[in-house]
C-alpha cells in the first residue's frame, strides 16, 4: 500500500480525492494530516503515517503562517529523500518563490474526472503514476540509507563519528526507525548520553568558529 499524505487547512475534497484515487488505485491511500498546527508537528505526522510521497496546498499562511513550498522546504531539510508536490486552487495560483520545481506543481483540477472524459482521466491516471514512481523512489533510496546508517551505527560504537556524522546518524535514525526499518533504540540513549555528546560537539564547534573569527 502506498501512503500519499494530503496537507490542506481546508480539506473539504479530502474525501472526494480518496474516493476518486482508491476507485482506480485500490493500493494508493490518500491519508489526511490533520489536527497539525506547526511544521514540527507536520513531520511528526509524516514519520506517524509512513508517507512515501507528500501532496501540499499552496495557500495555507492565513491558517498556519506559511505557505506549502516553505513547508516543503522545512520538510526536504529532514528528510531529503522525500518527494513533494504543491497543489493550487486555481490556475492564476503562482508558486514563484523558487522553493518547489515546475514539475511537482499540479492545480487541483488534476483530479477532475467527472463524465469520463478521456483526457481528464488520461491526465489523472499519469499523475498517480508520477506520485507512485516518487514513492518507489523513497522507498528504494530509504533502503540505500539504511546501508549507510549501518555504517554509522558501527563507528559511532567505536567513538569515531564527526560531529557531521552524528547529525547524519541520528537523522537516518529518525527517519528508518520511524519507517519500521532497524529496531528502535531506548528512549534514554537518545534523550541522555547521545545528546550530552551531540551538545559537546556542538560546543567543540562553536568553540572553533568563534576562534577562528574575524580572520
Amino acid at each position: 500500500m502506498y501512503k500519499i499524505g494530503y496537507i490542506d487547512d481546508y480539506p473539504t475534497q479530502y474525501n472526494n480525492y480518496r474516493k476518486k484515487i482508491q476507485r482506480r488505485f485500490p493500493d494508493v491511500d490518500l491519508v489526511l494530516f490533520d489536527n497539525c498546527k506547526t511544521k514540527e508537528e507536520f513531520l511528526e505526522r509524516i514519520y506517524e503515517e509512513q508517507a512515501d510521497v507528500l501532496l501540499i496546498d499552496y495557500k495555507m499562511a492565513s491558517t498556519y503562517g506559511f505557505n506549502g513550498s516553505t513547508l516543503i522546504n522545512y520538510i526536504n531539510d529532514q528528510m531529503r529523500d522525500l518527494e513533494c508536490f504543491i497543489l493550487t486552487g486555481v490556475d492564476q495560483d503562482k508558486v514563484d518563490d523558487g522553493l518547489v520545481a515546475e514539475r511537482n506543481r499540479y492545480s487541483k483540477d488534476i483530479f477532475d474526472t467527472e463524465g469520463d472524459d478521456e483526457e481528464k482521466i488520461s491526465r489523472f491516471y499519469n499523475f498517480i503514476g508520477v506520485l507512485i514512481q516518487s514513492a518507489d523512489v523513497f522507498r528504494n533510496r530509504r533502503e540505500q540509507k539504511k546501508e549507510e546508517y549501518l555504517r554509522l551505527y558501527e563507528k559511532r560504537k567505536q567513538g569515531e563519528l564527526s560531529l557531521k556524522e552524528e547529525e547524519e546518524y541520528l537523522r537516518l535514525y529518525k527517519v528508518l526507525s520511524s519507517y519500521g526499518m532497524i529496531e528502535s533504540l531506548p528512549e534514554e540513549v537518545l534523550t541522555g548520553e547521545f545528546e550530552e555528546k551531540l551538545d559537546h560537539l556542538l560546543k567543540v564547534g562553536d568553540a572553533i568558529l568563534e576562534k577562528y573569527k574575524g580572520e
